[in-house]
C-alpha cells in the first residue's frame, strides 16, 4: 500500500513542478527588441548579431551547413535533416529570436 502512495507522489511531482515552472516563465516572456545605439550591451549585440550572425560569416556558415546537410541527406537521413534545420535556423536566427519573444 505504501509503494502506491509513493508512486502517486512521484508522478504528481514529475508533472506538477515542470508545469508550474513553465507557467511562471510563460507569464514573464516579452518580445525582444534590438538595443539602440548607446544602450547597454549594444556593442556586444552589434558584433555578435549584426556583424556575425546576420553578416557574411553567419551567411557562409549557414550555407555551408545547408550544403553539408544536403550531402548527408542521401547517405544518412538522420544526420541530414537536423543539419538542414539547424542551417535554416542559423540563417534566420534574428527573426526566430524576435518571434519567440525570448527575454535576453
Amino acid at each position: 500500500m505504501r509503494s502506491i502512495t509513493a508512486k502517486r507522489l512521484l508522478t504528481c511531482a514529475d508533472v506538477g513542478i515542470p508545469l508550474l515552472l513553465a507557467l511562471t516563465i510563460a507569464g514573464a516572456a516579452q518580445a525582444f527588441t534590438a538595443p539602440a545605439a548607446g544602450d547597454l550591451g549594444y556593442d556586444i549585440y552589434d558584433i555578435v548579431v549584426n556583424q556575425g550572425v546576420k553578416g557574411p560569416l553567419g551567411f557562409v556558415a549557414g550555407v555551408a551547413a545547408f550544403l553539408f546537410g544536403v550531402s548527408r541527406l542521401f547517405s544518412n537521413i538522420m544526420v541530414g535533416i537536423p543539419t538542414i534545420v539547424a542551417a535554416v535556423c542559423l540563417i534566420k536566427s534574428d527573426t526566430i529570436l524576435q518571434t519567440f519573444g525570448m527575454v535576453i
